[in-house]
């Protein structure tokens, strides 16, 4: 068995984070594994396994004839039979299924904006899965939808958990820049709108009101743009955050960051199944988190953390400020979050499911 993970990037993201923990479970459970990032690649490439053979495209455009060509002679040469797409990397790999019709096509939707689904475009969605010999999804609107709207028969699609693989807990590459003195909080999430940094922002003012020396730590790529120079401006112009919110960036030192946190924060306004809340989970830290996607079936209907509806910054300074006066309950939701993220949403169990698929349509 030979599978390629194909990806458009390495970016520290829920999708790349995804695409990178299968190919590495599938190189160390004996499968030959290989990556290849079509676009470019990013801070996740330190953490693809040696035994991973990488291949970065840096492909110009979608139809990028050399690029594409260095791809297919890569497929080719390596003798690769399945190809594990993820998110909008089903596009070559199709062109890859036209260009070698030996190949069985595997997809796998992380498509972010589930609360939004109505409207996402169908029409070349629905030509492309045709080719795809199975599908997998990352939560049940996305799988009805499968069916429902793209047409895919029921047994050529399934709900597959996305899973952490966070690694061991290192030094921190640098010290972190608060002081350390209050509680400190943690979002790992890359800064997008559909996260909603100010909700988040919103109600961190309202948390300093009882805890005026808690911090902020905001964990997770920017891409230069609009949104991420209005809250660069937020935070030097708002003195209630006072100087207590930091925008980290993109760290490798993820796991050692998490360990230094209090409680980790997701203030989305949508989501498919958040891998940041699994590393949440594997780093035993309390949570709160907007009830969207599927946050719900992570934290257990609330059993495992605090949901709180989304856009709505007193809901949600109100429920970091209850585990923050009440740190037993933080600390039983926290471990009752650990056992749930091992049990439900462990890699094993998922490459199981993996590995049946590929074997089935090779078959």
């Amino acid at each position: 068995m030979r599978v390629l993970t194909l990806i458009d990037s390495l970016i520290a993201a829920g999708a790349e984070r995804m695409a990178v923990n299968i190919a590495n479970g599938l190189s160390r459970r004996g499968v030959q594994s290989f990556l290849c990032a079509t676009r470019k690649g990013g801070p996740l490439e330190v953490f693809v396994d040696e035994e991973v053979k990488l291949l970065l495209l840096n492909k110009r455009h979608a139809l990028d004839v050399r690029a594409f060509w260095r791809l297919r002679c890569f497929v080719s040469r390596e003798q690769i039979g399945v190809v594990h797409a993820h998110s909008s990397s089903l596009f070559w790999a199709v062109l890859l299924k036209l260009s070698c019709p030996r190949l069985k096509l595997v997809w796998h939707d992380h498509f972010g904006y589930s609360e939004q689904l109505h409207r996402r475009p169908r029409g070349l969605l629905r030509v492309l899965v045709k080719f795809c010999s199975y599908v997998f999804v990352v939560n049940d609107k996305l799988l009805k939808y499968a069916v429902e709207k793209l047409a895919l028969p029921a047994k050529k699609v399934a709900f597959l958990p996305n899973f952490a693989d966070l690694e061991e807990v290192a030094a921190l590459e640098k010290p972190l820049p608060d002081d350390g003195q209050g509680p400190r909080l943690v979002c790992l999430a890359n800064l997008r709108r559909q996260k909603d940094h100010d909700n988040l922002l919103d109600a961190f003012v309202r948390i300093r009101r009882r805890y005026p020396a808690a911090s902020l730590l905001l964990v997770g790529g920017h891409f230069n743009d609009d949104y991420f120079h209005h809250l660069s401006q937020r935070l030097l112009k708002e003195a209630q955050l006072g100087g207590r919110v930091h925008i980290l960036g993109s760290r490798n030192d993820v796991a050692a960051i998490l360990q230094a946190a209090d409680l980790g924060l997701l203030s989305s306004l949508s989501e498919g199944l958040p891998v940041s809340l699994l590393e949440y989970g594997m780093a035993a830290l309390p949570v709160v988190s907007t009830n969207v996607g599927d946050c719900a079936l992570v934290l257990d209907q609330g059993r495992c953390g605090r949901l709180v509806p989304p856009s709505d910054p007193e809901a949600l300074a109100a429920a970091v400020v209850e585990l923050l006066d009440i740190p037993e309950e933080a600390r039983r939701l926290a471990e009752a979050l650990k056992g749930r993220v091992a049990t439900h949403f462990s890699a094993t169990s998922a490459l199981d499911k993996i590995e049946k698929v590929y074997a089935k349509i090779l078959s």
